[in-house]
């Protein structure tokens, strides 16, 4: 057996699958809890439901994807991180891009690596306790060229060391890439989220000891495939856009993976909405890296959008209607009758006035917009209703046309080279069958919601098969190739090629018939006396996937 869940800002759904002949896997049951505070408090519930009798002793893997750490993000209530960066030839970052908390630091280094000017170790450790005193929880160090060689940042770490922070990190080690923006946003949002899944981690290896859990316990990536719990505390940024991902592979397994339409995905939570789309049968996955709560990172990912839109979502008075904003300040006034006179009603609430729902006490969901419009719940309730669906329509279509704007691939790995024109919207979560009949006109495409769709995550989570990637530069005119994530790095000849350093990143990574290179270039360096050695870069990926089809979807709940 094994089991997915996915924990998400309102509720936390699992699926648990045998394993079947011909790798098929088939549902056996299905569970969902409201996520407390603290994730142990939804997981023993879940472990409850799932796993009596023995269950426990029959798993052989516990996939976890989450959208704590993005709905953090997009909520605001993420540790602020300080930056102290240095520069180096070429475009330098913009300060105000980056917040009050971005400090320019002393240091140079070339596009080879080579340090022009050394690292100021007494101005970093002040600057290191300015941020601290700013509000910084969190800091992140990171050098323009630091992939090429990480000396000047392990001398601001190094200075920044006698500061109190919590998490501190270089943004070198977590992302190899050499696109200086994207490399620190990255960084700069896995600092922002890493002691929230620390604590995450924490409670989940608890419960399991707990539950005497002998199984592999992964937790799901942007990608679409899984990493260990140890990766996961050093790069919780990889896991930011899980829960997408997890809808996503579930839609994938849910679906006629022949089929030659394109299809959008519109997830609806208690926090966010998640959107994808499904191309003739695959899912999408990013060339250069995903944007994750308005930053460009290098986290290659499935191709996901999220938006601050849930079922939780506030809705305030605003020119006579109730008009969504990106906050969630609690469960449906339905099932926190306190909350009453204290906060807004929420998208929930006004389901549960137009009659689509009945969650909690839908007579409290009346009362609270009664207070705001007597006489007139239906009416705003109704706008409402109307002004979410019009806003999923608009980010998604924005978000198809930044797709067709960009190179992307889908998870076999081929460039698409069509047209994205989706045909249908298919919903998932726990409102998609509310949902889906009420958004086809306003979208103005057919919506459906499939069997299986309130817990199409925790089985997207359930099936993805373990993904790995890495990156390799070799510079043979300075003699060195390194592959930073991977921490590993040796002298190299002249003779040193690009059919080499395909082989030995593949090797580094332990080989295998599901790794392909997905980018490799090389290039001659020049300086004043003529050609130079060639600088030689290579990035390789496991390909995401499902680690069986289904054999059916009877059994689950």
């Amino acid at each position: 057996m094994f089991l997915g869940v996915d924990v998400g800002g309102t509720h936390t759904d699992a699926v648990l699958l045998e394993e079947a002949p011909d790798n098929r896997a088939k549902p056996l049951d299905a569970a969902k809890a409201k996520t407390g505070k603290r994730v142990i408090e939804s997981l023993t519930a879940i472990f409850d439901d799932l796993l009596a009798g023995d269950r426990a002793g029959k798993l052989t893997r516990l996939t976890v994807s989450s959208t704590l750490g993005l709905n953090s993000l997009l909520t605001g209530t993420a540790d602020p991180v300080g930056i102290m960066a240095t520069g180096g030839p070429g475009l330098e970052l913009d300060p105000g891009d980056w917040g009050p908390l971005y400090a320019s630091l002393t240091g140079q280094q070339d596009h080879r690596g080579h340090v022009l000017e050394p690292v100021d170790t007494v101005e970093a450790l002040v600057t290191a306790k300015d941020l601290l005193a700013k509000g910084a929880k969190s800091l992140v160090v990171a050098s323009k060229f630091g992939p090429k060689n990480p000396e000047l940042e392990e001398a601001m770490l190094k200075a920044a060391s006698q500061a109190s922070f919590g998490p501190t990190m270089a943004a070198s080690k977590l992302f190899g890439g050499l696109n200086f923006p994207r490399r620190l946003g990255g960084a700069v949002l896995n600092a922002a989220v890493k002691t929230l899944y620390d604590a995450f981690i924490d409670d989940l290896g608890q419960i399991a000891k707990k539950r005497g859990l002998k199984c592999p316990i992964y937790i799901l990536k942007a990608d679409g495939g899984v990493m260990g719990l140890d990766a996961a505390r050093e790069r919780p940024v990889l896991a930011l856009a899980a829960g997408p991902a997890a809808s996503l592979l579930g839609l994938w397994a849910l679906s006629d993976q022949d089929s030659q339409d394109d299809v959008l995905m519109v997830d609806m939570g208690g926090t966010s909405t998640d959107l994808a789309v499904m191309s003739r049968g695959h899912p999408l996955l990013t060339s250069v890296g995903l944007t994750l709560a308005g930053r460009p990172t290098l986290v290659r990912g499935l191709l996901t959008h999220s938006i601050a839109l849930g079922g939780d979502t506030d809705l305030e008075p605003e020119g006579g209607r109730l008009v969504p904003k990106p906050k969630r300040r609690g469960p449906a006034l339905a099932l926190d009758p306190d909350g009453l006179g204290q906060r807004p009603p929420t998208l929930t609430d006004a389901l549960n006035v137009l009659g689509y729902c009945a969650i909690g006490d839908p007579a409290i969901s009346k009362k609270a917009l009664e207070e705001i419009a007597p006489g007139q719940s239906e009416t705003l309730a109704r706008q409402a209703l109307e002004t979410v669906l019009t806003k999923v329509k608009t980010e998604a279509e924005a978000f198809v046309e930044r797709i067709n704007q960009q190179p992307v691939y889908t998870v076999s790995d081929f460039l698409v080279d069509w047209r994205l024109e989706p045909k249908r919207a298919v919903f998932l979560g726990g409102p998609a069958e509310t949902l889906a009949p009420l958004a086809g006109d306003i979208m103005g495409l057919p919506a459906v919601a499939p069997s299986g769709a309130a817990t199409a995550n925790a089985l997207g989570a359930a099936l993805a098969r373990p993904t790995v990637e890495a990156e390799l530069y070799a510079d043979t005119d300075h003699g060195l190739m390194s592959a930073p994530t991977l921490g590993k790095q040796r002298k190299i000849n002249s003779s040193y090629d690009l059919e080499t350093a395909k082989r030995d990143l593949l090797e580094l990574m332990g080989g295998g018939s599901d790794l392909r290179i997905t980018s490799a270039e090389s290039f001659y360096q020049f300086h004043e006396y003529g050609r130079a050695g060639k600088v030689i870069k290579v990035t390789a990926q496991s390909a995401p996937g499902l680690v069986a089809r289904l054999s059916s979807l009877g059994g689950a709940k």
